[in-house]
């Protein structure tokens, strides 16, 4: 997806010209507001406005919240909306809201800033399929590998997740991981026995599933 942009809030994929979750021609990325789950619906059956957005979170509805997207820099300059509310930009925009995680569910964070993790393979778990990760908030496939993540979290106890924010291709864990990666998200996979079992580039949910079930069989 050449300069695409893509947004998951518990749902939907949608390519638009603009933000970008592949990478650009140039190492310089252009600005662009964040992908932030402030416009996420309280409930999955949550009424949607004439803007079709859920009406409780519209801030063409509800003027006073525009300055709580812009403090998330969840924020569309050229349409005047914020980001995860922008049509325009994501035809496709869908509100639900991620499922509920459960307890116990081997979920953690190994770099929350795009700070350097020299060593992927001393975090991979041993007797569970680990799935490496490499996500941005600008980056809204990334949010839809969440949501399916999750599924597999809940149903499954040998199974963990590790997420590592990027941020952008320029962060020090991107510059060591990323490098040849030609979009978001990116995801490597260890198997139980501590092992790299593949490398996923983009959304790619069936060869995602079909790594863990490798995984899953050392």
């Amino acid at each position: 997806m050449s300069l695409a942009k893509s947004l998951f809030l518990g749902g939907a994929v949608l390519v638009t010209a603009g933000c970008a979750s592949s990478r650009s021609a140039t190492s310089t990325e252009a600005p662009h507001g964040q992908l932030s789950s402030l416009s996420v619906a309280s409930s999955p059956n949550a009424e949607l406005c004439e803007h079709r957005v859920p009406r409780e979170t519209c801030t063409r509805c509800n003027p006073h919240l525009v300055e709580k997207f812009k403090a998330a820099k969840d924020w569309c300059g050229e349409h005047g909306v914020p980001e995860s509310q922008c049509h325009t930009c994501h035809p496709d925009l869908s509100f639900d809201p991620l499922p509920a995680l459960a307890e116990g569910a081997d979920l953690r964070r190994l770099s929350e800033a795009g700070e350097d993790v020299p060593e992927l393979g001393s975090h991979a778990v041993k007797g569970k399929v680990t799935v490496f990760d490499f996500y941005a908030d600008w980056c809204g496939p990334c949010r839809s590998v969440d949501a399916h993540m999750y599924g597999v979290l809940n149903g499954r106890t040998d199974v963990a997740y590790r997420k590592l924010n990027v941020v952008s291709w320029d962060t020090p864990v991107a510059k060591r991981y990323l490098g040849g990666v030609p979009n978001l998200p990116f995801l490597i996979v260890y198997g139980k026995d501590g092992r790299e079992v593949a490398r996923v580039t983009g959304l790619d949910l069936d060869a995602l599933d079909k790594a863990i079930a490798d995984g899953g069989s050392r």
